[in-house]
């Protein structure tokens, strides 16, 4: 498993070492050992610029999905190899978003860390609500052990 990060916001501090953990035990329970994982943290400006590019809606998210593998079927059932995806996710967001629920600005992470994989491996919540029960159910799993 190889999990790349890269951190381009300078106003939170990152700890690179526990994403990287995490995500891979996130990859772990969703059966994707042989993956490679690409994680981008950004600031609220550089994510609004990604939203309205690829999805044309302008203003900041959370976290963006970007899936680039065609060797999992439907919901990650499959062999589980190669190249996932990228994640991008916004610090800003996450700290204000943290707030907001009244939890850590880690917890908040891993929440868009799991979200974010769950997306790169088929899971949508915007197509019905059936979907995003069944996301939900995936993310609450994957917290839970996490």
């Amino acid at each position: 498993m190889n999990i790349e990060l890269r951190n381009l916001q300078k106003k939170h501090k990152v700890d690179e070492r526990m994403i990287k953990g995490k995500a891979s035990t996130i990859l772990t329970l969703c059966g994707l050992d042989n993956t490679e994982l690409s994680i981008l943290i950004v600031n609220n400006k550089r994510i609004r610029r990604l939203n309205k590019r690829y999805r044309g809606i302008d203003r900041p998210t959370d976290v963006l999905a970007f899936p680039l593998t065609l060797s999992l079927s439907p919901l990650g059932r499959g062999k589980g190899e190669g190249l996932l995806g990228d994640i991008v996710i916004s610090m800003e967001k996450a700290h204000r978003q943290a707030e907001e629920q009244g939890h850590s600005p880690n917890t908040e992470l891993l929440f868009l860390l799991t979200h974010g994989i769950l997306h790169l491996i088929g899971y949508d919540h915007e197509i019905s609500s059936l979907e995003e029960k069944r996301m939900k159910r995936k993310e609450n799993f994957i917290i839970s052990r996490i």
